[in-house]
């Protein structure tokens, strides 16, 4: 697909970066403590593993989408936004008690075999702090204006205090029965808020003028909440071999994405209550338990209506993208992704 081919053009090009980055960080840090060296080591080998690079990757390409090129500023202000896509990851590791990701161990679960849990769960939370930092300071050494470094890093702070509070509402959300319009609340500040990050940045630095900026603040969150509709279908449906981690894990630990939130409301009371005990076993769900949870969120509709909402926030955004100023390129880029989770969403049935 073009958004899958464009990625991992781009994706090396920030990686090349990131790797630059790190380079000079290790190298300082062994003048004053090896073990430091070493916490650089292991965050620039969690940040380089295998991924889309898609929140970096949409800062790259909006910027070209309005500058019509690519510069060594402009790379150097993705690496901070890769930076701290892996801030929130390190943490929501942590907080979901997740031993890998992508297929290699998570931070924590590297530094608790040095010592113990208590020590990996410190340390990866301290490099997540150290992580947000590291991304400020790639934006504020970019080169651009003082002014568009400003408003970028107004852009991340605030970013930073959103996905916090979706990370605090999430864990909440465990404890309680909730509403469609909390999971909305949520959901704002989670994948909408990265994307809004993401793309207003490089509309930012590239100069993109202000009425295009509220058209893509909005598409940013319609895809947001498009994309973590979609992820989360993925999760309860997908299989371990598809998806690289066993499935319904999000349900295991009693979250309540939009498709539960639905199926809880729309099912009828054996199977709500069904459902309910299933999420709050916390422990490892056996194969019969996992096509029971399918079952039901299929035959309530929470499946189908979950679907419709995702669809609705993708058509919302490709709308708004297609308005903007951004040039051909970019927006087929943007078409071929929100396609992408479109079609997505009828991989389960």
């Amino acid at each position: 697909m073009l958004w899958e081919k464009t990625l991992e053009r781009y994706g090396m090009m920030i990686e090349d970066k990131i790797k630059e980055y790190f380079k000079n960080l290790i190298k300082e840090a062994r003048h004053y403590h090896s073990f430091i060296a070493n916490v650089y080591s292991s965050l620039e080998e969690y940040v380089l593993r295998r991924g889309k690079r898609l929140a970096s990757c949409t800062t790259l390409l909006t910027y070209e989408g309005y500058t019509c090129r690519i510069d060594g500023n402009i790379l150097d202000a993705c690496v901070g936004i890769e930076v701290y896509r892996h801030c929130i990851l390190i943490h929501d590791d942590i907080i979901d008690m997740d031993m890998l990701r992508r297929g290699r161990k998570t931070v924590h679960q590297l530094f608790a075999e040095e010592y113990d849990s208590r020590f990996g769960e410190g340390v990866a939370t301290f490099m997540g702090n150290i992580a947000y930092s590291l991304a400020s300071l790639a934006l504020i050494r970019s080169g651009f204006s003082e002014k568009k470094i400003i408003k970028s890093l107004s852009l991340l702070s605030r970013g930073y205090q959103e996905v916090n509070e979706s990370q605090v509402l999430d864990l909440l959300f465990e404890y309680k029965n909730v509403e469609v319009n909390e999971w909305n609340v949520m959901a704002s500040k989670r994948a909408a808020s990265l994307f809004k990050i993401a793309i207003l940045t490089g509309a930012i630095l590239g100069d993109a003028p202000e009425e295009d900026l509220k058209r893509l603040e909005e598409a940013a969150v319609n895809i947001g909440y498009a994309f973590d509709i979609q992820d989360d279908i993925i999760d309860t449906f997908a299989d371990e071999k598809e998806y690289g981690k066993p499935p319904c894990r999000d349900i295991m630990l009693g979250k309540k994405p939009l498709h539960v939130i639905y199926t809880l409301n729309l099912a009828d009371p054996r199977d709500s209550e069904t459902l309910k005990v299933l999420l709050g076993k916390r422990a490892d769900l056996d194969r019969e338990d996992i096509g029971l949870i399918r079952d039901i969120i299929k035959r309530s509709g929470g499946l189908e209506a979950a679907k419709k909402s995702s669809r609705k926030y993708a058509e919302k955004a490709r709308e708004l993208i297609m308005q903007t100023s951004l040039n051909g390129d970019v927006k087929r880029f943007f078409n071929s992704l929100i396609g992408y989770i479109e079609e997505s969403l009828d991989w389960y049935r």
